[in-house]
This record gives structure tokens, sequence and C-alpha cells, in this order.
């Protein structure tokens, strides 16, 4: 399991915070990456590192059809093999099968952003200035943070244009204000970029990350982080997180269900993954960003995570809005459907097809078929 770190900042300069990519800055480290792409597609995966998935990972069902064959890791390019991704019949949710086994997994990671930390990118005009006010007089009245500059206004817009808080909501995790002593454990932390958002609200942090690089450049940041969810079995947390992790793990409902028995009664989980429902899917198919194979091993559609978290014992489900991932997904999904690295900063333009208007207002406001699934859950109250 390797989560995405989010490279957010909690002094980013307007509601709208999400996470930045490093990129190859030439031409020549593209050609390399390209190369390399190209030899990682004729390589296979060692067969004596694969596993079969005979049932779905969520449901147990055996019924099944093929969503995705011939697939390949353009994102990364770092990955040998063919791959296919089989639709379940029960759930919806889609999974890789075969698939690289937890001994090997760590191979399709060797260019991953889990170590960067990321650095916001500052906007000094009176708009931004404007735009850095709100959204702090926004952020510590609802999650207590002491921000400067704010203004009062910033909730009051935020009440009055409820799209405004979306993207700064999911940044902070619909973490509830903390009170003495408040606990949250982050799964998939990386370098503890997004610990720095919780722990500026009063929250007391911790990580699990399993890669050594990134867990280290936390830890030299001063975060608690343990490459395991049994490091922390004998704790108990107010709140837990996994941004863009359930995809990468081998047995999602044995996860779901270890967050579960690590929450105090009452306590609250967060999750943000990819849409299999998306109109992004929809649109590139094999070429989708959130697919990501080998790495993604298993994707959710809306009902699918639903009926994962309830079977893992949570209550009180809620699929939260969001809308600012949208662009960056579809440029991503664009570049890869035109064979060039999305983390490029010598792409050409590339003629892939891009969204309709319709298909905007779709993938922001529908229900089902937004880039993400952003939910958060309770366990129980005693």
């Amino acid at each position: 399991m390797v989560g995405l770190a989010r490279g957010s900042n909690p002094t980013c300069r307007t509601f709208f915070a999400e996470r930045s990519h490093p990129r190859v800055s030439s031409t020549s480290a593209l050609r390399s990456v390209v190369m390399n792409r190209r030899k990682m597609r004729i390589q296979v995966w060692p067969e004596d590192q694969l596993e079969w998935v005979e049932n779905c990972p969520i449901c147990n069902s055996t019924i099944r059809m093929l969503l995705h064959s011939d697939l390949t890791d353009n994102v990364f390019g770092v990955a040998p093999g063919r791959w296919s991704m089989w639709r379940c019949g029960g759930c919806g949710s889609g999974y890789l099968d075969p698939r690289p086994d937890e001994r090997s997994i760590g191979r399709a990671y060797e260019r991953y952003y889990t170590h960067e930390q990321q650095r916001p990118i500052a906007d000094h005009s009176w708009i931004g200035r404007w735009r850095t006010k709100l959204g702090n007089g926004y952020r510590n009245a609802l999650y207590g943070t002491q921000l400067r500059p704010s203004s009062k206004a910033g909730p009051i817009l935020a009440a009055l244009v409820p799209p405004l808080r979306w993207p700064a909501d999911v940044a902070f995790r619909y973490l509830p204000r903390s009170k003495p002593g408040s606990r949250v454990l982050d799964i998939g932390c990386g370098n503890g970029d997004w610990l720095a958002f919780p722990k500026q609200a009063g929250w007391q942090v911790a990580g699990v990350e399993p890669d050594e690089n990134a867990r280290r450049a936390g830890s030299d940041r001063g975060f608690d982080i343990r490459p395991s969810l049994s490091d922390f079995s004998n704790e108990a947390f107010n709140a837990l997180t996994l941004s863009h992790v359930i995809e990468h793990v081998h047995d999602p409902l044995s996860t779901l269900q270890t967050c579960h028995e690590l929450l105090i009664p009452g306590a609250t989980i967060f999750i943000d993954t990819p849409n299999l429902d998306s109109v992004g899917h929809r649109i590139y198919g094999k070429n989708w960003r959130g697919l990501e194979p080998p790495r993604h091993l298993v994707l959710f559609n809306r009902e699918g995570l639903h009926r994962a978290l309830e079977a893992s014992g949570f209550v009180d489900i809620r699929f939260r809005r969001r809308f600012y991932p949208l662009s960056g997904m579809q440029l991503q999904s664009r570049l890869i459907a035109s064979g060039i690295d999305p983390f490029s900063d010598a792409a050409p333009a590339c003629r892939a097809p891009k969204f309709t208007a319709s298909e905007l207002l779709e993938a922001t406001f529908s229900k089902k078929h937004t880039e993400f699934l952003t939910v958060t859950g309770r366990r129980a109250p005693s």
C-alpha cells in the first residue's frame, strides 16, 4: 500500500486547495521517459510474482465482465506488463486479474510522487490577496486554524455559495473541529504534506507510509510516521483518512475493517478515490488517468464503495461534493491518450477529445459520475 502525497499547504491562497505533481522539465528527460515506457510495455511482469483474483475483492461475487484488456503503465511508465481489468457483476467495482502480489508491487512505484514536498504558488495580485483572506477566514472559523491574513467574510461567502467551500473542506478532509487530545491518522501519508493541515488546527497527527524514503522525509519534518497499520494496533483515533489509497491496497475490506477498529466510537473516516463510473472514464476509456495499472488494484463506483464501508461497520456514510480535480484529470487523460508523458512540461498540444459543456456539468454536479468519490463515515457511537 502506497498512498499519494497530498501537496496542498495549509496556507494555500484560495479555497481551491489541490495537489500539484513533479514534472519532467526537459526534452531529453521526456525522451528518456518515453523510451523507458516503450521498454516497459515490451517486458512482462514475472509470472511467479503474480496472483490471480477469482472473486470480487469487495462483494466476493464470481460474476464479472472484461472491462479493459492490454492495459499498460501509461502514467509513470515504470511497471512492465499488460493488465486486464474486470468489472464485478455484483457491486460494479473494477479489479485487476491477475495482479502483482504484495511482495513485488513495490516495483511499480519507482517513479512515484511521495517524496517531494509540494509548495504553493503565491498570487500577489489584489484578487489573490482577497482569495487568501476569504479562504483563511473560512478555515479559521470552521476548522480552528489561526491563518493570517483572514477575513470574517470568508465563512459568510462560503455559506452563500456552497461550491466555494467544497475544495477547502476536501483539503481538510471534513475533519470535525479538534478538541484537546484529538488524534488523526493519515494512511498512505507519503512525506506528511497533509499532516500539516490538522496539526495547525490543533490535532495530534500520525501517519502510515510503507515507502521508506517518503517515511524518512516525513519523519525529518517531525511527524510520527510508521510503516504499517499494525504499528498502531494498540492505539485509538478520533479521525482517520485515506486519500487516494484504498485503490492501491490488495484487500480493501480488511483495511477498512482495521480502520474501523482503530477509531473510537463516533469517530470519522474520510476516503477519496477515483470513480469508475466517472465521465472521464467513459470518454477516455483505458487512457483515463484514474486507471493507473498496475498500482490501482481495485477501483470503486458509488455502490461498491458504499457496500465496502457498510460491510466494515461504518454508519452515516455520506458522499461529498467536489469539482476542482476535473480539469487536471481531463488534461492528464488527454496527454495519456496522445501517448505523451502526463507530467512533462515538454508535452506538445494533444488532439484527444475534450469534455463538452454538458459533460463538464455532469462530471461536476452529478451524484454518480464525478471524477473522484469523496466519502465520509463514522464508527457508530457506543
